[in-house]
């Protein structure tokens, strides 16, 4: 299981780093009905990645002839050749990269739970972390897991593409009024950074991928 752990480590941490729903979560947190808002947000993204993990546990990844390791290796390297395109693409566009707030951060300033879960899902399914973790799933299948093995890889995945949700909350509901100070620089922060945040999860995890995929199969 050690071994697993440490082949998922990648992903766990690219599921870390998700600057959209951090952004999204501390802007929810200041909004109207902060903690319904920000828990409908993160379970929005729970359910499109339990679903991603679900059906990969159901199409054999806890079972270990399911899939080969040269299927697994291909996958990760896809979806690092695809991050590292998307990537420079948006290096290409480096003069629009002090950009106006995105459109999605203007609606959440005002939303609901309803409209927090809905934009959830919306952001869930068009962020790098979608390919991520069919990459971290794809590593399970591969590596021959037995069901626990599957199932503990599974939720290792998913806790971390939590944490940019559990983080905030966290300090908002220990350090109330005193933790706006800090949200709202970070909130600045991401905002004015977004795009630059966004190529560089790109660029960075796209290489790692491209190069351990490389690695493998050469």
């Amino acid at each position: 299981m050690g071994e697993l752990i440490g082949l998922l480590v990648p992903e766990m941490i690219g599921l870390i780093v998700t600057p959209a729903a951090v952004a999204g979560c501390i802007l929810l947190l200041q909004s109207g009905n902060p903690i319904r808002n920000a828990l409908s947000f993160a379970g929005a993204f729970l359910f499109v990645y339990t679903a991603i993990g679900t059906a990969a546990l159901l199409g054999g990844a806890g079972d270990p002839s399911a899939t080969s390791q040269a299927v697994s290796h291909w996958i990760g390297l896809i979806v690092g050749v695809l991050f590292l395109l998307v990537g420079a693409a948006q290096l290409l566009q480096r003069k629009k990269l002090s950009a106006a707030k995105p459109k999605w951060m203007v609606e959440l300033e005002e939303a609901t739970p309803r409209t927090a879960f809905v934009l959830g899902l919306l952001l869930a399914n068009v962020n790098p972390n979608l390919f991520i973790m069919l990459s971290g799933m794809s590593i399970i299948a591969g590596y021959g897991s037995t069901w626990p093995q599957a199932l503990a890889g599974t939720a290792l995945l998913l806790l971390s593409a939590m944490v940019d949700f559990l983080v905030p909350t966290g300090a908002y509901l220990l350090l109330g009024v005193r933790a706006k100070r800090g949200l709202d620089a970070a909130k600045e922060w991401m905002v004015h950074r977004n795009k630059e945040l966004g190529v560089g999860v790109f660029l960075g995890f796209g290489l790692l991928f491209t190069v351990r995929g490389l690695t493998a199969l050469l």
